[in-house]
């Protein structure tokens, strides 16, 4: 059952309890029945500022529609934007996406080469998530993610742009599917996160850990999903306080997901790790392109 929020707080610190982060509302809905399931498991979440605790995700890697009944839980989505009009887009985008005609452009993966990875670590790719997290998994990783998810879509017949220069990709318009560093990037330019365009229904998640720590205008900071909002993506994922990089959605889940036919709240569930964490997602739940649909 796809559950969408209009509006609305999303998450703290708790100065009270050594710097424990509180879930963010959205995640905290998502998990709300977990608490009663005898095979939920809750881990311990730590390293580089975050300290708390959440549950593994029932849904994640889930290769089959979404139900209440099969995985607990709920997929919650949130409509938001800096106005009202761009928390509105957000569901005109997904209505003109189920019907366009064509898919839009490319998918651009912005892979950072400084943070390396080895070629053979692509096909191991996404790792899994068992029990406590004593640290942020490597970077390399997700970069890994992110060659593995062009990979998929190439063989797909998917315009993609897997990118592998050090230079933060900007200037391109009517993407379909959007995955960075962000601010994270060693080479990011804000500049160039501002110039990108997408077309109806992309959706996408960029390694920063407080990508929705406000849907206000605002100044300084990480870079915000806020803005990719603004400049018309129809999903995207986000973060109200570092989640680690263990939570940022899996691009290759993701894309796979749903260029296969799920919809953008099942596919960037399927991509993510845990819930009652730190996590939102952004669109309505029920998106599915059709052109995907046609894949």
């Amino acid at each position: 059952m796809p559950i969408r929020i209009d509006g609305g707080v999303t998450g703290s610190r708790d100065e009270n309890s050594s710097g424990n982060l509180h879930p963010s509302v959205d995640s905290y809905l998502a998990a709300i029945d977990y608490s009663f399931m005898p095979n939920a498991v809750k881990i311990g979440i730590h390293g580089s500022g975050a300290r708390g605790f959440g549950w593994l995700n029932h849904y994640w890697k889930a290769d089959v529609p979404f139900s209440h009944a099969k995985f607990g839980g709920y997929l919650v989505t949130r409509l938001d934007g800096y106005t009202q009009a761009d928390a509105e887009a957000l569901v005109t985008q997904a209505m003109a996406a189920e019907n366009a005609k064509t898919p839009g452009g490319d998918v651009l993966l912005d892979v950072q080469p400084i943070f390396k990875f080895k070629s053979t670590d692509v096909a191991s790719q996404p790792l899994d998530v068992t029990g406590d997290i004593p640290d942020e998994s490597d970077y390399g990783s997700w970069n890994a993610d992110m060659v593995k998810a062009g990979d998929l879509l190439i063989a797909r017949k998917v315009r993609t742009e897997l990118d592998r220069d050090e230079a933060f990709v900007g200037d391109r318009s009517n993407l379909r599917g959007y995955f960075s560093w962000g601010s994270n990037d060693a080479k990011f330019n804000e500049k160039a996160y501002e110039s990108l365009t997408f077309a109806p229904g992309a959706i996408g998640d960029t390694a920063v850990s407080t990508s929705a720590r406000t849907f206000l205008p605002t100044s300084g900071g990480q870079s915000l999903i806020t803005d990719l909002i603004a400049h018309g993506i129809t999903g995207v994922k986000g973060y109200t306080d570092e989640p680690l990089l263990q939570a940022i959605a899996s691009p290759s889940i993701a894309m796979e997901r749903y260029t296969s036919g799920f919809t953008l709240a099942e596919s960037l569930y399927a991509a993510s790790r845990f819930v009652g964490w730190e996590d939102v997602v952004i669109g309505d739940p029920l998106c599915r392109p059709a052109a995907w649909r046609k894949q």
